[in-house]
């Protein structure tokens, strides 16, 4: 490998890795901790004492698989001289050391001897730091003395000051040429100083209507303090936030109806009309097989009640995907006289329609009538780009299309209350009919669990001290993780088994006691059950055919971001649930119930649940107890540590004056302490 001085060839080119740099630093954005704000709620007291709408807290990236990688692949072109890097915070200080570690390695393929490269970084604000010219000059020092230059690593821009008070005393010590200046994220679109800036976010907020800076709050509105040493806000406090009853019965006749046929699975690739067009498919942590979906009775039923009193139509439209093909059927089985005389187009991609003849004399011809079938809406990305070329293509025609929706499953409320109650008016056509919905999160590889177990184990099998015994199992249990993407997990294979051939206990379809069965039953059941297994009263039976794994999984995901969709902004502190709920006697007590609810927790969710837990020792010690013989209470070893094994590990350490690695690998056990 050898340094390029700069990027050569085409203007075009440049701009093209501009923009690719611009799309992957903007993907990172996407985790709810780093990016806060409150709509207008409350405001941010920024470090610089300014006020913001939104905060941005760049350190908390570090975390995210590829970060480091991306920020040293960016900048690689400008780090050919650097010897030491000082970054603005201790917040991205892991970023200043492991850009410093790639950098002597990268340096190692072009130097015999390979330069030493140092970092640093600020403990408060640069611009009103009291040692804030010691600390530059101990950087360009540090740099010089090794023979190189001083790199300034900047987290975030918002007005320019920390770039200006960097190269204001930069120019005090003559030592500008000797300095690079670099901005991971920026709010200004240009920076007067800076060699680059990895991301400009100017769009980005504003899009998401946020205009940052304000003057001075309005009445009545909350003013919350970041922290010019943690830069964090000081009020962001977890605060455990109980399910209600709306969160679990909303969408409870939906899984009445249709749990127990083997549905739905969990941890599958597949392909939705938008993405066959670009030939690939996307990650589901939670799927719906359309096909078996669209024939089922229950669907005919409903999609019979949809379209009860709809006048026949002359043209019908589908992708030609696997699923709009059954949808096609079902609805000549439904009503076989709506489509008696409609002429077929397939197209693929709806953007094709302008460049077929035969659809647009058909749309256009005079008191037609088009159907148009969407399998699935998961965001609207697929409806609005119908609805984008059908107004370039027949917008004199608008009020004679009908879009058939066969599954709606946002995952926002107010993308499923567009669709549902503005309805024909929403998709900007003459008819609208949406057969099922429900809410699901839409978790791809990134929130996905599996993928995160997957990557558990990984980390589980890099470690030299793994037993063989662990080793085969947890290569068994990766292996069956990578295998199952093309017909996901549904059966007992969704958990983690404690051993091989063993299961968490499951007793049938749990779809929340109180949402299925009336309260005499449910207090009889309970009566009759001691102990930790009181909570099997959840389990009943779903048309007389048991709940899968994928099933449950898949019902506690829609409860839990009903849940999620319900306190996202009910107030500024950030909520979770408390991981000792599912420790007492509760409704929340199955073990299989129990597993779901970790599963179907995100990352800072679960990081939150610890945190707030007034008996997480309760938990760990129910995880670790090795005496204990009730199954129920063992078989959660390897879920809770695939979930919470971080803070087990802080909060049960603890406790003991020691520890070890556990007989499953990365399970972290006490050791006994000796009596004296």
């Amino acid at each position: 490998m050898h340094w390029q001085s700069s990027i050569e060839g085409p203007a075009q080119v440049c701009e093209l890795l501009a923009a690719v740099r611009q799309t992957e630093m903007l993907n990172f954005l996407s985790n709810e901790d780093v990016l806060f704000e409150h709509a207008g709620a409350a405001l941010f007291e920024l470090p610089s004492g300014q006020l913001s709408d939104y905060f941005v807290r760049i350190g908390n990236l570090q975390s995210r698989a590829g970060f480091f990688s991306a920020i040293f692949f960016w900048m690689i072109e400008y780090l050919r001289d650097v010897r030491h890097i000082m970054c603005d915070t201790w917040s991205v200080s892991t970023s200043a050391a492991v850009v410093a570690d790639y950098l002597m390695i990268y340096n190692g393929s072009a130097f015999e001897s390979v330069p030493r490269v140092t970092w640093s970084f600020s403990p408060s604000y640069i611009p009103s730091s009291p040692v804030k010219e010691k600390l530059i000059f101990d950087a360009v020092h540090a740099a010089q003395v090794s023979g190189g230059k001083a790199l300034f690593l900047s987290s975030f821009y918002s007005s320019g000051g920390l770039e200006l008070a960097i190269a204001d005393q930069l120019a005090e010590y003559d030592a500008r040429d000797s300095s690079i200046l670099i901005a991971i994220y920026s709010v200004l679109d240009t920076c007067q100083y800076s060699e680059l800036m990895l991301c400009s976010l100017g769009a980005f907020l504003e899009n998401k209507g946020l205009r940052g800076k304000k003057a001075e709050p309005s009445s009545g509105i909350e003013v919350l303090s970041v922290s010019s040493t943690s830069y964090f806000p000081d009020y962001r406090t977890a605060a455990a936030t109980p399910f209600i009853g709306r969160d679990i019965k909303e969408h409870s006749n939906f899984w009445e109806r249709y749990c127990g046929k083997q549905l739905f699975a969990v941890h599958r690739d597949g392909s939705t009309n938008s993405d066959m067009r670009h030939g690939h498919s996307r990650h589901h942590a939670y799927h719906v097989n359309l096909e078996a979906f669209f024939a089922d009775g229950e669907f005919l039923k409903s999609l019979t009640s949809r379209i009860k009193g709809i006048a026949s139509f002359s043209n019908l439209f589908l992708d030609g995907s696997p699923a709009s093909l059954v949808l096609h059927a079902s609805l000549g089985m439904a009503a076989p006289k709506l489509l008696e005389n409609a002429k077929i187009f397939t197209v693929p991609d709806w953007r094709e329609i302008s460049e077929r003849p035969d659809c647009l004399q058909a749309l256009n011809q005079n008191g037609a009538r088009s159907i148009f079938l969407l399998p699935a809406v998961l965001s609207g990305q697929t409806i609005g780009d119908l609805k984008r070329h059908l107004r370039e293509t027949a917008l004199d025609t608008m009020p004679n299309i009908h879009v058939l929706i066969g599954l709606l499953r946002p995952s926002d409320q107010v993308v499923m209350r567009n669709y549902l109650e503005l309805g024909a008016k929403y998709s900007g056509t003459g008819e609208l009919s949406v057969v099922e919905s429900v809410i699901l999160p839409n978790f791809g590889r990134r929130e996905c669990p599996w993928c995160r177990e997957q990557d558990t184990l990984d980390a589980a099998l890099g470690r030299s001290d793994l037993d063989a015994v662990s080793r085969d199992i947890f290569e068994a249990r990766r292996d069956r993780l990578q295998g199952s993407l093309v017909c996901g997990l549904v059966g007992n294979e969704v958990f983690f088994p404690v051993s091989e051939g063993s299961r968490l206990p499951f007793y049938g379809g749990s779809l929340f006691v109180d949402a299925m069965i009336g309260q005499e039953v449910q207090k009889g059941e309970l009566e009759s059950i001691d102990g930790l297994e009181r909570s099997r009263a959840l389990m009943a039976l779903v048309d007389d055919s048991l709940l899968s794994e994928a099933d449950l999984c898949c019902v506690v995901a829609n409860s839990i971001q009903n849940w999620r969709n319900r306190t996202v902004r009910s107030s500024v502190r950030r909520a979770t649930v408390d991981a000792a709920t599912v420790v007492s006697d509760d409704k929340f007590n199955e073990a299989r119930l129990r597993a779901a609810i970790w599963r179907s927790l995100r990352p800072h969710e679960l990081a939150l649940a610890v945190r707030v837990s007034t008996g997480f020792e309760d938990l760990v010690g129910r995880v670790y107890d090795q005496v204990d013989t009730i199954v129920s209470h063992r078989c959660l070893g390897l879920e809770a540590s695939i979930a919470f094994s971080g803070e087990m590990r802080l909060r049960f350490g603890s406790q003991y004056d020691a520890s070890h690695w556990g007989p499953s690998g990365f399970l972290w056990m006490p050791e006994e302490v000796p009596e004296e």
